[in-house]
C-alpha cells in the first residue's frame, strides 16, 4: 500500500468542484482525529490505481500538507452513468482507535478449483470486521486448493488476529464450488486423435 498525494482546497466558487474534476482532479473532505472538514484534492488516477491494487475497503495512508496521516474511506459518490468517482470521504483515525472495517479477500489457487473440474461462486468480494486501525489486515486471504465439488469456504475458516472481531455470522458463505466444468479433460486421459483406419481387405 503507498501513501495518497492530498492537497488541501478552498472552495472559492460554486462550481469550483467541477474545476477540480476537469483537472484531473478528484474533490473529497477529510474529517475526524485531526481534521475539521477539510477540503481536499487528490489525483484520479492515483486513486483509480489504488482502489485497483487495494479496493476501497481497509485503511489508507495520505499526505496532507506534508504530513502523513491514516484514514478509512467512509463513502464515495460516483457518476451514476460512467461510474467514475465524483468526490470521496475520508475519516482520519488514529491507530489505537477501535473502528469497523471492510476488509477485501483475496482469493488464492482459483485455478486449482478449475483443474480439478469445479466452477468457483464467489459469495463475498470483503469482510466487515472491528477492530484497531493498527491491527487491520489489508485483506484476508481463503486459499481455495482443498475446496471440492459441492464444498463451501465459510467465513468461520477464516484466520484472523485475536484483536479482530467479524462483525458478520461466521457461517456465512464466502465461496462455494458449485458445478463441474465439463470442458476440462484428464491430464491422464487418452485422447484419441481420430476414427481408428480400417484396414481394406481384398
Amino acid at each position: 500500500m503507498g501513501v495518497l498525494n492530498c492537497k488541501e482546497r478552498t472552495k472559492s466558487c460554486t462550481h469550483s468542484a467541477g474545476k477540480v474534476r476537469r483537472r484531473g482532479k478528484i474533490p473529497g473532505v477529510i474529517y475526524g482525529e485531526k481534521f475539521n472538514n477539510m477540503l481536499f484534492e487528490i489525483s484520479e488516477l492515483e486513486l483509480n490505481r489504488e482502489i485497483l491494487k487495494e479496493g476501497e475497503s481497509g485503511v489508507k495512508s495520505v499526505n496532507i500538507n506534508g504530513e502523513t496521516h491514516q484514514v478509512i474511506i467512509k463513502e464515495i459518490q460516483k457518476d451514476p452513468v460512467t461510474q467514475k468517482i465524483i468526490h470521496i470521504d475520508l475519516e482520519n483515525v488514529h491507530e489505537d482507535k477501535k473502528v469497523q472495517a471492510e476488509i477485501p479477500i483475496h482469493f488464492l489457487n482459483e485455478e486449482k478449483v478449475a483443474q480439478k473440474g469445479g466452477i468457483l461462486q464467489k459469495e463475498k468480494a470483503s469482510v466487515k470486521v472491528q477492530g484497531k486501525v493498527k491491527d487491520l489486515p489489508k485483506y484476508l486471504s481463503v486459499d481455495l486448493k482443498n475446496l471440492k465439488y459441492g464444498e463451501a469456504y465459510r467465513l468461520s475458516n477464516l484466520e484472523v488476529a485475536s484483536e479482530i472481531t467479524f462483525m458478520e455470522n461466521i457461517n456465512s458463505v464466502i465461496a462455494t464450488v458449485t458445478g463441474a466444468n465439463t470442458n476440462i479433460v484428464d491430464s491422464e486421459e487418452e485422447v484419441s486423435d481420430g476414427p481408428e483406419e480400417i484396414e481394406d481387405k481384398e
